[in-house]
């Protein structure tokens, strides 16, 4: 585990963040941009990206140091799944726990206009053509490509923000990976896919007992009501990188570091199974029951 992991579980998280914003503020002062070659490279060899995959990105546009657009990061990522693939974004709008938004009379989703709160890449997907995006409430993702409809077209009739019906685990069934760029593991939104299709298997409860309606308003501007489980407020005791360290084989996935920017790779179905089987040993991101 590096030194700014385990700061990360030491530190109160807002003296973490501000020295994060520091460390890549000089960064980029300090460090050689990295070029569109070197980036094509990093997707291709380190963070495995093929023709054809479906692929879930994570980003943080602030803590990439690279010297070319968000706008060409995208065409970049399209460009190397090709036609026959598809990207997947998270974007849900609003920021806080999904219970107090929930809960929340004037709590309204839009799925044309709702802006999403987690980042530049992530709006500018939203905005690409022939994007689609889930009528999940409180865990909307936006797809490009091939397979964009058929990942998003279920989400929201899921009582599980990410069960059988929702993207994370639709991509199964295609060649799926999920990456940060700029981004480490703790961000990893694909490890609650364990938890919510396993459900009562799962070694600890992870969501509340009854759902809660969250006004959607649809692709045709009507309001509809959809039902969805939140998360429980224990759930924020966890360790995804730790669980990695300790459990996880490289074939499953991993975090590094290039050119003093994170980046993490997985595969999502490696990953998936052997989640599954940890979890019925009692391992979980956790901990042990």
């Amino acid at each position: 585990m590096s030194l700014a992991d385990l700061l990360y579980t030491l530190i109160p998280n807002t003296w973490f963040r501000k020295l994060s914003k520091l460390y890549y503020k000089t960064l980029k002062k300090m460090t050689r941009k990295i070029t569109e070659e070197q980036f094509v490279q990093l997707l291709t060899e380190r963070l495995d990206v093929q023709k054809g995959d479906t692929v879930f990105v994570h980003s943080a546009m602030s803590k990439l140091n690279i010297a070319f657009s968000p706008q060409r990061l995208l065409e970049i990522l399209l460009e190397q799944v090709g036609e026959e693939g598809t990207l997947l974004f998270p974007c849900w709008h609003y920021i806080g726990r999904a219970e107090t938004y929930l809960r929340n009379p004037d709590s309204v989703f839009d799925v044309r206009n709702s802006v999403t709160t987690l980042g530049y890449l992530n709006r500018l997907a939203m905005e690409y053509p022939g994007a689609q995006r889930s009528m999940h409430p409180t865990v909307s993702v936006c797809a490009i490509g091939k397979r964009a409809e058929e990942l998003v077209a279920t989400h929201h009739l899921d009582l599980y923000p990410c069960g059988e019906q929702s993207p994370w685990y639709k991509m199964l069934s295609h060649p799926a990976k999920v990456i940060g760029l700029g981004e480490k593991l703790v961000s990893l939104s694909f490890v609650h896919c364990v938890e919510d299709v396993m459900k009562d298997e799962f070694p600890i409860q992870t969501l509340s007992d009854t759902p809660i309606e969250g006004k959607v308003v649809d692709y045709q501007g009507d309001i509809i009501m959809v039902s969805t489980l939140y998360p429980l407020p224990d759930i924020q005791q966890r360790n995804v990188v730790r669980f990695f360290y300790d459990n996880i084989s490289k074939k499953g996935g991993g975090q590094f570091k290039f050119k003093g920017s994170n980046y993490f790779r997985v595969d999502a179905r490696h990953l998936f199974d052997e989640m599954v089987i940890l979890a019925r040993k009692g391992i979980t991101i956790y901990g042990k029951f």
